[in-house]
């Protein structure tokens, strides 16, 4: 009955096209059991024609055998990819299995995410956050062209390697490039400057002035790719890919909230008769990455609750533009949202509020209203809607929730092979007392604490008599939504940790006014 009202998939509605070809869309996440899987995947977006070579996934072995039965990797190969081993593969054999990170883009050549699986990489990443800060003020700004030719060139050169060698010459070259000498390859930086320049093009993007968290990690992936001439490769690479299992899932986070608060707004206009004004929206979703998670030594269900209210968010907030699509479609029909523009293709998210506060009677006044929820508001009448779905009533186990719970999964710390501590969330208990502490491992400290340093110093900021403080590592981690600040339990564990790892200068009694050491700059 509901699919005369909107069209449906498995497990819940399809996106509106309003919320599709707009700004405003989620795109699927997917699992990525380590980190290492990341950086393969950067390294085939970039640095190939394809991303994939066939329909299914391939992950990389060192000790593949080709048709012939001979090793697939020479001998300088396999012991990159061993230098690079990482943490163990969960499987029913005997025989210990771990995922391999590729050193430099020919080693991604032997694996890949499958034609169809989620990409990420493209999603959150360099389609995601890159782009949002490159063209959220639009196409017509030239210094965003220039920024952008930048980034390009400082991704591309960093994963190429300062230190590589080069035919003839290997003296003072980065060791791992040296195993690799006589790997014969041709690198084509012609197709990878291509493939950047499409993936970080202009696309629906947020269009308002100021967006943290895009930029944010716009600045701190410039940081990333800064220090790899001054690094071992292998110690880059850590780096590199705590930075990506570190920001993709904090970037999807805080896009899935403004689902949530599409929702929030479009039932307060219909049931209240409130308008959110403009400014309050563009404030909202500027700061949408404040306060996602909260650093606890209590294990808590937080990202649990935040996938399982962004599923019901989602499920209800497509039935119900379907439903206004019906009662008003030359309003909303072959239409995207935007957060300001009102033209013929695109329609403001106050317009929307405005749209729906007037057709709320028309809605209530719907036989399959009055059939759901007659006399109840329109919130009651999208809860029970909504629970016809199973991506409403089981939103971890079913359509993308699922999917965005196996990719938080990234940030997890893992049973064996984690030691380096690239990660933020510590799983503890099982089934429905399953939680997590909100903590970063020592990986994930030192790479915040040196991005935090460079941060202040780009800018000239002096604060702190010139030092680099515990508030100026605080805050960056506030960017990303990890606030310390309101964590009275978890602030004293992080002085400790950083204590034990060398970092602070200073005595902890002096609590956020600690002065704290670059860790790669010393």
């Amino acid at each position: 009955m509901n699919g005369q009202l909107y069209p449906t998939t498995a497990n819940e509605p399809k996106v509106h096209p309003l919320i599709r070809n707009s700004f405003a869309f989620v795109p699927s996440a997917g699992m990525r059991l380590a980190p290492e899987v990341l950086v393969l995947e950067l390294f085939r977006e970039i640095f190939f024609t394809k991303h994939y070579e066939s329909t299914t996934t391939k992950e990389i072995d060192p000790d593949e055998l080709n048709d012939s039965r001979a090793p697939s990797y020479s001998i300088g190969e396999q012991a990159v990819f061993y230098a690079l081993r990482g943490r163990r593969k969960k499987t029913k054999s005997s025989r210990v299995q771990r995922f391999f990170a590729p050193a430099y883009p020919i080693l991604a050549r032997g694996g890949w995410i499958g034609k169809n699986r989620e990409r990420v990489i493209n999603n959150f990443f360099l389609g995601g956050p890159i782009a949002q800060y490159l063209w959220c003020r639009g196409t017509d700004v030239k210094n965003k062209q220039r920024e952008q030719e930048e980034i390009i060139e400082l991704i591309g050169k960093a994963l190429v390697g300062h230190n590589s060698v080069v035919p003839g010459s290997y003296r003072g070259k980065e060791i791992l490039s040296v195993a690799l000498r006589n790997v014969a390859y041709n690198l084509d930086l012609d197709l990878a400057k291509k493939n950047l320049e499409e993936k970080t093009g202009y696309r629906p993007v947020i269009r308002i002035d100021r967006d943290e968290l895009s930029t944010r990690i716009f600045r701190d992936t410039k940081f990333v790719c800064g220090l790899e001439r001054d690094l071992p490769r292998m110690q880059w690479l850590h780096l590199l890919m705590t930075f990506l299992r570190f920001s993709l899932p904090i970037w999807l986070l805080a896009q899935m909230r403004i689902t949530s608060f599409l929702h929030e707004w479009l039932l307060d206009a219909m049931d209240q008769g409130c308008i959110a004004s403009s400014q309050d929206i563009e404030q909202r979703i500027a700061n949408r990455n404040r306060g996602l998670l909260h650093p606890t030594l209590t294990p808590k269900r937080e990202v649990f609750d935040r996938i399982e209210q962004y599923m019901k968010n989602r499920v209800e907030l497509n039935i119900l533009l379907y439903c206004l699509e019906k009662i008003r479609p030359n309003e909303i029909s072959n239409k995207s949202l935007d957060v300001r523009m009102k033209s013929s293709d695109k329609l403001s998210i106050e317009s929307l509020l405005h749209l729906a506060r007037d057709a709320s009677g028309d809605l209530k006044a719907t036989d399959r209203f009055k059939q759901v929820a007659l006399g109840l508001d329109v919130r009651r009448f999208l809860i029970r809607e909504g629970e016809l779905f199973a991506a409403w009533r089981n939103p971890l186990l079913k359509g993308q929730g699922k999917n965005i719970d196996e990719f938080i999964r990234v940030l997890y710390r893992a049973e064996l092979g984690d030691e380096e501590g690239g990660y933020l969330l510590i799983p503890e208990g099982r089934g429905t007392s399953r939680g997590f502490r909100v903590f970063p491992g020592q990986l994930l400290l030192k790479t915040i604490t040196y991005l935090a340093a460079e941060d202040k110093y780009s800018n000239g900021r002096t604060g702190g008599s010139g030092k680099l403080v515990l508030e100026d590592v605080e805050n960056h981690f506030q960017q990303y939504g990890i606030d310390f600040s309101s964590a009275a339990d978890a602030r004293p564990l992080m002085i400790q940790e950083m204590q034990a790892m060398g970092l602070l200068m200073g005595s902890p009694d002096a609590g956020a006014s600690v002065a704290v050491k670059n860790p790669y700059r010393g």
